[in-house]
């Protein structure tokens, strides 16, 4: 059993080698200031659509790959009072998989139904859903980057201990990736397309340590 550990560890640390947090293909935006050279407000620049103002809720249909378990079913995302954010997953018929919540200070799960309760894979989704879910009002930027093959805008920031990457287009002030991580364990990517009336119709979310993959399709918004 302490070899088979081992040997686990191992695989994850050679599989976290071949990821890059930091998108590829980027160039300093500005030499020795932290905000881009190009005419855009970067104060309009959110973290993540669902804390836009406009956003209240949102459903989707959605699919959840996670080792050997795969789930189908309608995720309803909700902002709260308190300007945080729940999401619950559940099936067609209405058992929930999991119902979560952040409010950008703490991670709280309400529930999670037996296969996926485990306090060690909660402790690695944590950060990946603060990247989804979290308004990122506690950043820090550090720097400002365009990427070559794109021209896409792409800040690194700080969020309390997470370590992020933002990618945007500029040309229309959308958000078109995330990338983050806090250890070698929670390495996420989401990525956000079809945009209608400035909300993402797609969203993917990967963390490929644990081989997670969550796809959303947009149901209905408002």
């Amino acid at each position: 059993m302490k070899y088979l550990f081992f040997g686990s560890l191992l695989g994850i640390v050679l599989l976290t080698g071949c990821q890059s947090l930091k998108p590829p293909h980027l160039s300093p935006a500005s030499t020795g200031i932290s905000a881009p050279s190009f005419p855009l407000d970067t104060s309009s620049l959110l973290p993540s659509p669902l804390v836009s103002p406009a956003f209240e809720k949102a459903l989707f249909k959605a699919t959840m790959d996670i080792r050997d378990h795969h789930l189908t079913g309608l995720v309803f995302v909700k902002k709260m009072p308190d300007s945080g954010c729940r999401m619950v997953f559940s099936n067609e018929f209405g058992m929930t998989y999991f119902d979560v919540e952040t409010d950008n200070h703490h991670f709280q799960v309400n529930y999670c139904f037996a296969p996926l309760d485990k306090k060690m894979l909660w402790k690695i989704l944590k950060t990946d859903f603060r990247l989804l879910l979290e308004s990122g009002e506690d950043q820090v930027p550090d720097d400002w980057f365009v990427q070559d093959s794109t021209n896409f805008l792409a800040c690194k920031s700080r969020q309390g201990t997470i370590i992020r990457w933002n990618v945007y287009d500029p040309t229309e002030t959308i958000l078109m990736e995330v990338r983050g991580k806090s250890s070698f364990t929670d390495l996420a990517r989401i990525t956000y397309a079809g945009y209608q009336n400035g909300f993402p119709s797609r969203i993917k979310l990967v963390n490929p340590i644990i081989k997670l993959e969550i796809s959303l399709s947009l149901i209905s918004f408002n």
